[in-house]
């Protein structure tokens, strides 16, 4: 009898191990053939997309640094956005200029490479109206840091993007899943409301007025300046000696009739 009992015990034991066992390799094999998850999933996270990508280290601390990241990956949850990102190349020409800029105007220039909304490739290759607004345009105001974006008329698909200062065109295309695509650019795309206020402001000012007493500067027209000086002041001292002469002589004729 006891060792029916025993033997029993055994059998419980054994069958709940092996219960246990195919739990175990049920859930082994199932988290196996379980899909991978994407590597990205929205709202995408831009920077990493950058640096994965390589050659965009520049741009990727630029847009983490100002906090423009953040706002472009919000911007992810409503119709979407289409960046257009220079290279580490395009950067280094563009480098003492954009440095010298206040925090708030490399906010500007960075939305200045951005669209609110999503196109892909194809898109940009048939857009319809090229003049697009970006969402430096939202921070401004209506008309003002926009994009001319045409597709090239030498017969192939290369997209061509005019800022009115600055061209540049679409290199290739770094990430494309909506609501998000990224295009590396030749060139970082200066805003002509931005930086042509300098020369505006240079062409509207007065012509330079020498002021009495200075120097003219070298060259025929100083030259002819000094002649000019110099002929109008012999002028008025051979005036001024005749005149002497004159009323000397006048006064020599009525001499005697004082007398």
């Amino acid at each position: 009898m006891v060792a029916v009992v025993v033997a029993e015990g055994v059998n419980l034991s054994l069958s709940i191990s092996l219960l246990t066992f195919l739990v175990l390799l049920h859930l082994i094999l199932a988290t196996s053939q379980a899909p991978a998850p994407p590597p990205f999933s929205p709202p995408f996270n831009i920077t990493h997309i950058l640096l994965d990508a390589r050659d965009f280290n520049v741009a990727a601390s630029a847009l983490q640094a100002s906090g423009v990241a953040s706002q472009f990956e919000e911007f992810e949850r409503g119709v979407g956005i289409t960046l257009f990102v220079p290279t580490d190349l395009a950067f280094a020409s563009s480098t003492n200029l954009l440095r010298s800029l206040p925090a708030e105007k490399k906010s500007l220039v960075l939305k200045f490479h951005a669209l609110h909304s999503y196109y892909p490739l194809g898109s940009l290759q048939s857009i319809v109206n090229p003049v697009q607004p970006t969402l430096a345009t939202e921070d401004t105001a209506a008309g003002l840091f926009t994009l001319n974006i045409t597709r090239l008329s030498n017969g192939s698909s290369d997209v061509s993007i005019a800022t009115g200062l600055v061209q540049a065109s679409i290199t290739r295309t770094v990430f494309d899943q909506n609501p998000l695509a990224i295009f590396a650019v030749s060139n970082v795309l200066l805003p002509k409301d931005l930086f042509n206020r300098t020369s505006h402001t240079s062409e509207a000012a007065p012509p330079a007025v020498q002021l009495a007493g200075t120097a003219p500067g070298p060259g025929a027209d100083g030259r002819a300046a000094v002649m000019s000086v110099g002929t109008g002041t012999g002028q008025r001292i051979d005036s001024l000696f005749w005149l002497l002469i004159a009323t000397g002589l006048i006064y020599l004729v009525h001499l005697p009739c004082l007398c």
